[in-house]
């Protein structure tokens, strides 16, 4: 019996050795690669969701500025350069219409912008003294449209009037060239300017810039709001009906 004992604990302890070195390392391993997969897990969705934080705020911020700077381009668009086009555009047919009415051809080189002349009425009155005429009074009314306002002079305090509107280039052009109108000829306030000349020059190429730039800035802007533009003009910055 005790024999029996012995042998049975043999048996056991055998099978013991044998489950321990079969079995037990492929247990501990697999058990192992468990614990390393639900770590693996847990720091790949942890990081997932930082990417994923991340990617939000930055869509978020870049949403915020693609919005800013349609709201802003549409202010520029409708608060500035729709006005400053529709005058430039009036000087186009102007230039146009003196084509077709007398032949006279007048190039964009040569005159930029085209401006109707306010009309003048001129009234005239007979002052009496003693039921007898002693002087005729004349005067001279100058008589301002709509259409004689859309001027040079306009165009360019309307620039500077809402400056917050304007880019810095069209801004730099409509300041330099107030002051270069100034004193140019065109100027009946000034007289034998010393620097006339370098005015007359300077103005022409001023508001050559002026409406080349606001032409095609008005294009930009069209097409960066999905709206109808024309491709010369915003390339070359020469007004055409």
């Amino acid at each position: 019996m005790e024999v029996l004992y012995i042998i049975l604990n043999v048996v056991l302890v055998f099978l013991l050795g044998l489950f321990i070195k079969n079995y037990l390392p492929s247990y501990m391993e697999e058990k192992g690669k468990n614990l390393a997969t639900k770590e693996d897990i847990e720091a790949i969705t942890r990081k997932t969701e930082e990417v994923q934080k991340e990617f939000r705020e930055g869509f978020e911020l870049f949403s915020s500025d693609v919005r800013f700077k349609y709201d802003f381009y549409f202010k520029q668009y409708s608060e500035l350069y729709s006005k400053l086009y529709g005058i430039i555009m009036q000087s186009e047919y102007v230039r146009h219409f003196l084509k077709i009415n007398d032949g006279q051809e007048v190039s964009f080189g040569e005159a930029p912008f085209i401006e109707v002349s306010p009309t003048r009425k001129v009234t005239q009155s007979i002052q009496w003294d003693s039921k007898k005429p002693t002087a005729v009074k004349q005067e001279e009314v100058r008589i301002d449209t709509p259409i004689s306002d859309f001027n040079k002079t306009q165009l360019c305090e309307y620039i500077i009037e809402k400056a917050e509107y304007a880019t810095q280039k069209l801004l730099k052009i409509a300041v330099a060239y107030r002051f270069a109108s100034y004193y140019y000829t065109g100027n009946p306030d000034v007289k034998n300017s010393s620097c006339q000349e370098t005015a007359d020059d300077e103005e022409l190429r001023l508001i050559r810039e002026m409406v080349c730039c606001i032409v095609s800035e008005y294009n930009f802007f069209r097409k960066k709001l999905k709206m109808e533009y024309n491709e010369s003009e915003l390339e070359t910055g020469v007004p055409q009906l």
